[in-house]
């Protein structure tokens, strides 16, 4: 997350304060439990943005934020199941629930037909920063967990756009890049809001990563109006657009990179006409 503290030991304070800031906001939601609690997915590709929105909306008063690293409904960084969602939800006094399951983005049609009342807030990312912040991030071992599972589950994966299905297995070579494969992660991901074909459901709204750390007072207080709490200018404190148009093209190879802009070329329109037509879930 691109956070702007400008010391390990104010990153350390940072973190402590977070942490005892959500103790007092987790005893006062029990002492004054809401009546109805919304479940709310977060998802997206990976450093496409979903952990900066969290962390924003997680300083209202009203919701709860439950990421891959908390045990009541993720284990090893998966979600257990809807069942665990649901658990999470009844546990919780908030009014608000968001989930951060993004191992789980495929799982977006489950996630609106099977949780009737839930919504989805899907985080998008221009692909050039998307995929040099994968390689910062995750390295060599991106190369060795993406083949793997291409050639153990991909093929499972109904979910996934027909000609990506075909596309991506073929770019899969010995030889991929930690950029290739980055940049197949992302069109996976980033494509299923597209196959969803769901631009129309209110319970659907997208975001763009790089509004929301340029623009955060607007979309965040677009965000809130979607999901039906109050904003608060506290929630856009410490995030700044240090990653927007700051890096180098990534060596994708030729096809992986038409593929990839043709896709967000179609997100963005996606995108523009999505804030126009966002209403709220509540």
């Amino acid at each position: 997350m691109t956070l702007n503290v400008e010391s390990k030991r104010k990153v350390l304070l940072y973190r402590a304060k977070r942490r005892g800031r959500s103790c007092v906001k987790g005893l006062y939601q029990r002492l004054n439990p809401s009546q109805y609690v919304h479940r709310v997915f977060v998802l997206g590709s990976c450093r496409s943005g979903t952990d900066i929105l969290a962390h924003y909306s997680s300083k209202g008063w009203s919701d709860e934020l439950v990421s891959q690293d908390i045990a009541k409904a993720f284990s090893n960084w998966r979600l257990r199941g809807l069942d665990a969602v649901e658990q999470a939800v009844d546990s919780s006094g908030a009014e608000v629930v968001l989930l951060r399951p993004i191992a789980e983005t495929l799982w977006e049609r489950e996630f609106l037909t099977e949780c009737p009342f839930a919504a989805v807030i899907f985080v998008v990312r221009n692909p050039r920063y998307a995929i040099n912040s994968m390689v910062r991030f995750f390295g060599k071992a991106q190369v060795c967990a993406f083949k793997n599972w291409v050639e153990t589950d991909f093929a499972r994966k109904s979910q996934a756009l027909a000609d990506l299905r075909k596309f991506i297995p073929n770019q899969c070579h010995a030889d991929l890049s930690v950029e290739n494969a980055a940049g197949l992660k992302w069109l996976l991901y980033e494509s299923f809001y597209l196959f969803l074909d769901q631009q129309s459901n209110p319970r659907l709204t997208k975001i763009r990563y790089e509004r929301l750390v340029q623009e955060p007072d607007e979309i965040m207080r677009e965000a809130c109006a979607f999901l039906g709490i109050k904003w608060s200018s506290a929630m856009t404190n410490e995030v700044y657009a240090c990653s927007v148009s700051k890096n180098r093209k990534p060596g994708l190879s030729p096809a992986i990179e038409k593929q990839s802009s043709e896709f967000w070329g179609r997100l963005n329109i996606e995108t523009r006409q999505n804030y126009s037509s966002a209403t709220s879930i509540v």
